[in-house]
C-alpha cells in the first residue's frame, strides 16, 4: 500500500524538448570548434572527428524524437501506475513503472517502461512530460504519487523493524 491517492494526470508535449536538443548540439558543436582551434587539428582527424560528432547528433535526435510519449494520460491506482495511450478513447490501461527524471516543481519529466504480465518492466524507456498547469487541482497528488515509497511487508505484518 502506497500513501498517495489515486490521480490520473494527462500527459502533454514537451514542447522545449526540441529546443533542449538543439542548444546541446549547438552547445557541442562549439565545444568541437574549441577543441580544433586548441589543438589545431587538421586532416583526417579533424574529418573523422565532425563525422563523429554529426553521427552522434543525428542519432540523439532520432532517439528524442521516439522516446516521447506525445499524449495519453498517466495514472497512479493507489497500487501501481497505468497508462492510457490516448485520452479521449476507453482502451484498455497499459500498466507502466515510472521513474523520476527531472522536477521542476512546475512540471516533472518522468521516465515510463511498461510492464509484462510478470510485472517485469520491458519495451523502450520512455519519457512523459508533465506540467502543473494541465490539471493544478491534481498535481500535489500527482507529485505525492511520483515520490511516495511502498511500506515493507513487515510494517503491514504489524511488526517493526
Amino acid at each position: 500500500m502506497h500513501n498517495a491517492p489515486p490521480v490520473v494526470y494527462p500527459v502533454g508535449r514537451f514542447a522545449l524538448g526540441r529546443v533542449a536538443l538543439i542548444a546541446v548540439c549547438g552547445l557541442s558543436a562549439v565545444g568541437m570548434l574549441s577543441w580544433q582551434s586548441l589543438t589545431l587539428a587538421a586532416g583526417p582527424k579533424l574529418w573523422g572527428a565532425w563525422c563523429w560528432w554529426g553521427v552522434c547528433a543525428l542519432s540523439a535526435a532520432h532517439w528524442a524524437s521516439r522516446q516521447a510519449l506525445k499524449s495519453g494520460r498517466l495514472g497512479w491506482s493507489g497500487e501501481a501506475w497505468f497508462l492510457q495511450a490516448n485520452a479521449d478513447s476507453a482502451q484498455q490501461a497499459q500498466p507502466v513503472v515510472v521513474s523520476l527524471g527531472l522536477d521542476t516543481g512546475q512540471g516533472l519529466l518522468l521516465w515510463v517502461r511498461t510492464v509484462d504480465e510478470q510485472g517485469h518492466a520491458q519495451g523502450l524507456l520512455q519519457s512523459a512530460w508533465l506540467q502543473a498547469g494541465a490539471m493544478p487541482s491534481k498535481w500535489h497528488g500527482l507529485r505525492c504519487a511520483v515520490y511516495s515509497r511502498p511500506r515493507t511487508s513487515k510494517l503491514h505484518d504489524g511488526v517493526m523493524p
